[in-house]
């Protein structure tokens, strides 16, 4: 009863924290802009000189558009003095900058119990948004896209072959999702089936069959060298948002360098469906080209993702959440996919409030 009763008022306090930070950004805008304009008539009924006439705000400053008024409309119209006529939506937020966009995802991630975190990097203007984003979330299966990358350097250097076989054993086995669980022990298979398998149907089997011929502590040191802020064993088997972020823009990277190479990763990425339902991808755009890896443990829990999108912005989203009820942070991830798309997609994006 105590303890219920001690998460029914963390939870009540993370809401007025949250409800706080919105007051904040959309308030002080709000009340500058409603005097501003009650002197400027103040102003002009004494002297009949010209008015200044105001403008949009700047992307620091977000404010709340005329329900009737559609983005675009908003983006051009004069701002006038609120009244009670004015059609203003109060559970609406228009963002316009990553600051904004940052104090909202914040308010949504600090609302909810558990534990959550996520990175956001613009791959084409750099910026960058991190919240919670070097603490430590259970890696569960999104680490296998650094592991796999590591695979693909020892290749490329001539250590090891796409063609090498590998024979499944017992101790390879391990339940989950997969191909090769479905088989026997002593079947044979190439490296270069292991890196698909691995990505495209998160195969745990696979992935250990590379741990196993690689050292576990080699594809550590080629993550650490990468500059993950997370060690992943001596954490025990720990990552963070930034790490995972951090991981993709190093393969957008080894692209540029090697595409005959590398880019067989990202298109296996970009076909992997595994938990798609769950994932982003089912609430996005179906055309969009989206390179993913989610990562769930049920029962820890845990739930993880990473996205490189491919928008008029390309970016990469990695969120990361422990300690959660799993169809929450499906919710949470689904919401916060959508919400940055629309951002990178239109240059803003519009959120509605929840004051309850």
């Amino acid at each position: 009863m105590k303890k219920s009763k001690s998460k029914k008022m963390n939870k009540e306090k993370k809401t007025l924290i949250a409800i706080i930070v919105i007051i904040i950004v959309l308030g002080i805008p709000g009340i500058s802009i409603f005097i501003f304009r009650y002197l400027e008539n103040g102003n002009h009924n004494v002297t009949n000189s010209p008015g200044v006439e105001s403008t949009a705000p700047s992307d620091s400053q977000p404010y709340i558009p005329s329900e009737s008024a559609s983005p675009s409309e908003t983006e051009t119209d004069e701002l006038s003095e609120p009244s009670p006529s004015s059609g203003i939506n109060l559970n609406q937020l228009e963002i316009r900058s990553m600051y904004s966009l940052k104090l909202y995802l914040n308010s949504l991630l600090s609302s909810n119990e558990g534990k959550y975190g996520l990175s956001l990097y613009n791959m084409n203007t750099g910026e960058y948004i991190g919240i919670n984003d070097t603490e430590l979330y259970v890696a569960a299966s999104s680490t296998k896209v650094p592991m796999v990358m590591y695979v693909y350097d020892a290749v490329e250097k001539g250590t090891l072959s796409f063609d090498d076989i590998i024979i499944y054993t017992e101790d390879d086995y391990e339940a989950g999702t997969g191909i090769i669980i479905k088989g026997q022990f002593g079947d044979e298979y190439t490296i270069g089936q292991l890196v698909e398998y691995a990505i495209m149907y998160s195969d745990n089997c696979a992935i250990n069959m590379l741990i196993r011929i690689c050292n576990e502590w080699n594809m550590v040191n080629y993550m650490n060298k990468l500059g993950a802020k997370v060690d992943y064993i001596q954490k025990r088997w720990k990552t963070c948002p930034y790490d995972l972020m951090l991981y993709y823009k190093e393969l957008f990277r080894l692209i540029e360098r090697n595409p005959e190479h590398y880019q067989k990763l990202m298109d296996d990425l970009c076909e992997n469906t595994v938990a798609y339902q769950m994932s982003s991808k089912s609430v996005l755009p179906g055309e969009l080209k989206i390179a993913m890896k989610i990562g769930i443990n049920t029962t820890l829990p845990t739930l993880n993702e990473t996205t490189a999108v491919y928008s008029d912005q390309i970016y990469i989203l990695s969120y990361c959440s422990t300690d959660i009820v799993i169809e929450e942070s499906v919710i949470i991830l689904k919401k916060i996919s959508q919400i940055v798309y629309e951002y990178m997609e239109n240059g803003y994006v519009l959120v509605e409030l929840n004051w309850n």
